[in-house]
């Protein structure tokens, strides 16, 4: 007769044997563990990709761009710190967030060579940010799968 666990004798302590559901279980998160490195792998390809087309895009200064605002009206942007740059309106300074501001159209622009660019690197700038969720995604299940593996093996 034939139970769920059967006992063997290891270094003078008893341990139990892997049920066939158990070995299944384990199986199936290798499985899935190797779809999601393989995935992850994908992302880490795509996320380079992006970063070479930012990098080729280069950067370009937004510094004395007339802008306009659909509350503050005309402005010039003044000041500009990586991404953030300072716009002086008639009466009132304000700090945006580039390329969002223009791509988003908060803050307009006759320079139609300046609004392709925006938009071409907020673009990028959005397919990087997904990129690098999906990746953080992965890393999470693959740890979600490896806690599982564990609680596993301690039942068995």
């Amino acid at each position: 007769m034939s139970s769920e666990f059967e006992n063997e004798e290891t270094t003078g302590t008893v341990t139990k044997k892997k049920t066939k559901k158990t070995r299944e279980m384990l199986e199936d998160c290798e499985r899935q563990k190797k779809d999601l490195q393989k995935q992850r792998a994908e992302f880490e390809t795509s996320l380079d990709e992006l970063m070479g087309e930012n990098e080729k895009l280069g950067e370009r200064s937004a510094l004395g761009m007339k802008v306009e605002h659909h509350k503050f009206g005309k402005g010039e942007i003044i000041r500009q710190e990586g991404k953030y740059v300072d716009v002086q309106f008639e009466t009132v300074v304000k700090k945006f967030v580039l390329p969002g501001a223009i791509a988003e159209k908060y803050l307009l622009t006759d320079d139609e060579e300046a609004m392709d660019y925006f938009l071409k690197s907020d673009e990028i700038h959005k397919k990087i940010l997904k990129v690098q969720l999906q990746i953080r995604s992965a890393d999470f299940a693959m740890e979600r799968l490896d806690d599982s593996v564990e609680k596993l093996n301690q039942r068995a």
